[in-house]
């Protein structure tokens, strides 16, 4: 019985210590590497993709495990060649099901924003200076999860706006896509 006993302590404290070590991960990076680290520094990462000053890569020499759920890769970005984001494709409902329900018991409750015209849902989680989003879009059947640091986050944000500025579209007249959106907003 004592085995028993002593099995059963183990485990909960190993269960109950791995929320806090990834938490205080959280304050000051994702899966080991530091925010605002340089990419010279990860020479084994490989490049997917850039557009101005923010590229993505992968780490093709590992394996990633998070809140004990094997998940399919991660793609680091970086902004002006520092890391500021962590991004998770996730591939199946199931795995969304899970991701979402560990980050409310690590992190609480969600604050959830529902967007009708694109059809998303987004769940947002602070921790300290990390940002946590979980995405669904419905109508692609495409998941996501995404990690950013919020002091480099900003910046990035703010470098893409003036990039990429958006138009700005009048309410009115009516195109006939934005009518048939207020349409299906109204239920007719």
């Amino acid at each position: 019985m004592r085995p028993l006993k002593h099995l059963l302590i183990g485990l909960i404290v190993t269960l109950t210590g791995s929320a806090p070590l990834l938490a205080a991960e959280l304050q000051t990076g994702f899966l080991g590497i530091k925010w605002g680290t340089s990419i010279s520094e990860l020479a084994h990462f490989a490049k997917i993709s850039e557009r101005n000053d923010v590229s993505y890569y992968v780490d093709p020499q590992k394996s990633y495990t998070l809140f004990e759920i094997d998940i399919p890769g991660v793609i680091y970005g970086f902004y002006e060649g520092k890391f500021f984001a962590a991004y998770v494709n996730v591939e199946t409902i199931d795995l969304f099901n899970q991701l979402k329900n560990q980050l409310n018991q690590k992190y609480g409750s969600p604050r959830t924003t529902l967007d009708v015209i694109k059809d998303q849902k987004i769940y947002n989680w602070k921790y300290q200076d990390t940002k946590i989003k979980l995405k669904l879009y419905e109508k692609e059947r495409i998941m996501k999860l995404g990690f950013y640091n919020t002091s480099l986050s900003k910046r990035v944000n703010k470098a893409q706006r003036e990039a990429f500025p958006q138009p700005r579209q009048p309410a009115f007249p009516l195109n006939e896509r934005r009518l048939k959106d207020a349409i299906d907003v109204m239920g007719f």
